[in-house]
């Protein structure tokens, strides 16, 4: 490709973001497309302070000293990572992007659009969003029955039901819905054929 292609995939916890993500940078790599994955929060030190939150409990900032973590981090991810693959003409697949910032800050009480805004000023903008839509209550009990964990401080059933309406409201021409509660083939299969018209 002339110049990379980058994509996002979004959505409330359970809804297999992750597991479809990393399918889909194989999927590209072995149909010809060189693909990288990546993730927000990120490895570094910021993304590192914010999973530190997720585990131990979000009391002890703000929800705009929170937001500032995930936008240094992001930062940091697009410098260091997601603009010199773009550059080299791959992929990236991202788990999770700034939008999660719009719809988790912004289901603490921020203003969700001013929040997209900011980050796009500072962030390279997706050629494609996925957003994986399913009930709160089915990402909810996949986290307890797949992954076998505890919930963290993100996953509260009355919390993520407003973060669910955020991402369903953000209107972006470049985002697409996919029906995340299918059988996981099913949903690879949308997954595949969305991303097959968005890149050839």
């Amino acid at each position: 490709m002339p110049k990379g292609f980058l994509i996002v995939l979004e959505g409330i916890d359970g809804t297999g973001k992750t597991t479809m993500s990393k399918r889909l940078t194989a999927w590209l790599n072995e149909n010809g497309y060189p693909a990288v994955w990546l993730k927000e929060p990120t490895d570094g030190p910021f993304g590192r302070k914010i999973r530190a939150l997720a585990r131990e409990g979000r009391q002890t900032v703000s929800p705009e000293e929170e937001l500032e973590l995930f936008i240094k981090d992001r930062i940091d991810n697009c410098r260091d990572n997601i603009r010199p693959a773009l550059e080299n003409g791959r992929c990236v697949v991202l788990d999770r992007y700034y939008f999660s910032s719009a719809a988790y800050q912004g289901a603490l009480g921020l203003d969700s659009e001013t929040i997209l805004k900011r980050n796009e000023e500072i962030a390279v903008i997706p050629d494609l969003v996925l957003l994986m839509d399913m009930p709160v209550k089915s990402g909810l009990d996949r986290i307890s029955t797949v992954r076998k964990s505890a919930h963290d401080h993100f996953e509260g059933e009355g919390y993520l039901e407003k973060v669910r309406a955020i991402f369903l409201g953000i209107k972006r021409p470049f985002i697409r819905i996919v029906d995340a509660s299918l059988d996981p083939e099913s949903v690879f299969k949308e997954i595949v054929g969305l991303v097959s018209a968005s890149i050839l």
